[in-house]
């Protein structure tokens, strides 16, 4: 056979390299830069700028589902696993029952109840229950995904759980919903196309909730006199738990809410002495860690304590690999408050976290973390009585904006941590702290900024700063991702990537002497979050007439759209605020009759 040319035999040698070995090579060292774990989250941290690439046409469709897919086995694998648990581990109730029949009858249908009372498990439920009446059944956490994934020629019913929120509203959600809920709303007008979706009933009854309209048509609320577990739905839960044991827990029946997720719990661990847990199920694991402290276990003590330090979410790369300095500062002194010395080893830490696999922890896609919220709730209020200060201190800031009070209030949860008078001054700084980082929506989302009181001692504690560190706080926004280049140049001046400015948050809370604080500072006011939303627009959507005059005076465009093509004066009409309505339709008046003459 007559041998090829030196120049082809090149050309097949640089082809099988370019197609068979370099995509292999690039991939491993690809990997190696990048972990695979850590894509989910670096797309989510991204996701702004790939919604505008996308929106710009420079990511295709094919390319979106590629980041984003949405694998038909993944999905069907979820409907088996959801399956399987409720034919094996569901009791139907009343309030299930209710749930179907509303879905079937409304287009979005909301459950609503505190913590463990079953909200996740009806909603599985139900879904099951409408995927056998031909509904495609999807799971989602961004309401985008809704816009993206609807189908007009199918059945089609999306399932949203913790809804805007675990422990309380996330802003950033209520935004994310604000962005699209016209577009669902159009979708719902269909009929094609149903929401059922389910949160704890404090994040239900937040005001900030008030927006997301659609949710407020068929409320089913797992607590009420209609709904509650009946006295012979607990019995067959508990006998399908407990097995024989259920009937030494008769007369506890109905001493938690959370019943069916204190059966659960003992299911996962039947060693537990079933009379105690029952009657006081927290002062088992209250015992059980004391007892680590007693025998000198300090190891685990520290690692259940980390899980908390960073929110239940203690990446499995944080004891592994190499850390940032302040994430490492954050594990010494967990360390030293737990009684271990600052510089132990980070394996040691991942090997006890290991050990309590499955009794305290569990480990999701690298992620340690609690059992279950409820512990979770617990073991933060263990822990906020035993080591307050390194809370305080060095907790994740989600953490700190929804698990502490300075000031109690009444139909608190009972795991919230009250912090002590002598703590307050510390927490303020904190917050301060967290608000000069750029955390500017943890900030202003905490839960004690619903409470005056404590919003005039912040404003006392930063009016205590000099004016240079007050006007760069004052100027300080969340950082999300660059908006589209714009002939506005005030858009331009303001920094192309401005997401919520405080001065925006100011408005949302209502708070006329934070407004006049920012003002003093010379905060612009007509900077705009990432939507195109002016401070004077959020004044109107909340109901701020106050607000809206010293807006006003200080130079707020009333003539300034979002991206929605919404003025401050429409925004007003649609939430029902008529004295603002009036007020800036007299301003529009006066300024068409000032430019006549």
């Amino acid at each position: 056979m007559a041998s090829i040319p030196p120049e082809e035999e090149n050309y097949v040698r640089m082809s099988l390299l370019l197609s068979g070995i370099c995509p292999r090579a690039a991939r491993i060292f690809f990997d190696n830069e990048f972990a695979p774990v850590g894509l989910a989250a670096s797309l989510k941290k991204e996701s702004y700028t790939l919604t505008d690439l996308k929106k710009t046409n420079r990511i295709n469709q094919s390319q979106w589902n590629l980041l984003f897919p949405r694998a038909p086995g993944r999905i069907k694998h979820t409907l088996e696993s959801w399956k399987q648990n409720d034919d094996n581990m569901f009791i139907s109730t009343r309030a299930a029952k209710h749930v179907l029949n509303c879905v079937k009858k409304n287009n979005c249908v909301l459950i609503v109840a505190s913590s463990g009372v079953g909200k996740t498990c009806t909603l599985r439920h139900v879904a099951l229950q409408m995927a056998k009446h031909e509904y495609e059944v999807l799971t989602v956490t961004d309401p985008s995904d809704i816009v993206k994934f609807h189908n007009p020629s199918k059945k089609m019913l999306f399932t949203v759980d913790d809804l805007c929120g675990k422990l309380s509203v996330e802003q950033c959600d209520i935004s994310s919903w604000d962005a699209v809920i016209g577009d669902i709303q159009n979708i719902l007008e269909q009929n094609n196309t149903k929401i059922i979706a389910a949160c704890r009933l404090q994040v239900y009854k937040d005001d900030q909730f008030r927006s997301l309209s659609i949710f407020k048509s068929c409320v089913c609320n797992l607590l009420s006199e209609n709904m509650c577990l009946s006295e012979t739905e607990k019995q067959s839960i508990a006998e399908l738990y407990l097995k024989e044991k259920h009937t030494e827990i008769k007369n506890f029946l109905n001493m938690y809410d959370c019943f069916p997720l204190l059966c659960k719990q003992y299911y996962e661990d039947p060693t537990l002495n079933v009379k105690d847990f029952f009657q006081n199920p927290f002062s088992v694991y209250e015992d059980e860690i004391d007892e680590l402290l007693k025998k000198g276990k300090y190891t685990k003590y520290c690692v259940l304590a980390l899980c908390v330090m960073f929110n239940n979410q203690l990446q499995f790369q944080i004891l592994t690999e190499d850390v940032s300095e302040e994430v490492s500062t954050i594990i010494k002194n967990t360390c030293e408050a737990c009684r271990l010395n600052r510089e132990t080893s980070k394996f040691l830490l991942r090997d006890e976290l290991e050990s309590l696999t499955d009794t305290f922890t569990t480990k999701d896609q690298n992620i340690y973390k609690i059992m279950n919220n409820r512990i979770f709730d617990f073991l933060t209020y263990y822990f906020g009585k035993h080591m307050l200060k390194c809370l305080i201190k060095n907790a994740n800031s989600g953490l700190i904006k929804d698990r502490f009070l300075l000031h109690r209030q009444d139909e608190i949860d009972k795991f919230i941590i009250t912090v002590p008078q002598e703590y307050h001054e510390m927490f303020i700084q904190r917050m301060i702290e967290d608000w000069s980082k750029g955390k500017v929506t943890d900030v202003f989302s905490n839960i004690n900024m619903k409470v005056p009181q404590f919003r005039q001692q912040l404003l006392f504690n930063l009016n205590k700063l000099n004016l240079t560190y007050q006007r760069q706080l004052a100027n300080t926004f969340d950082i999300r991702t660059p908006r589209e280049n714009t002939d506005d140049a005030e858009k331009d001046d303001a920094h192309d990537d401005d997401y919520d400015t405080v001065l925006l948050k100011c408005c949302r809370i209502g708070d006329a002497s934070f407004v006049r604080w920012c003002l003093y500072l010379g905060v612009g006011t007509n900077k705009c979050n990432y939507y195109g939303q002016s401070p004077l627009m959020k004044a109107c959507k909340h109901g701020q007439i106050e607000i809206v005059k010293l807006l006003l005076h200080n130079g707020a465009d009333f003539n300034k759209c979002d991206d929605y093509n919404q003025s401050p004066v429409m925004m007003a009409s649609a939430y029902g605020h008529t004295e603002i309505e009036t007020l800036l339709l007299q301003c529009i008046r006066q300024t068409i009759v000032k430019n006549k003459t």
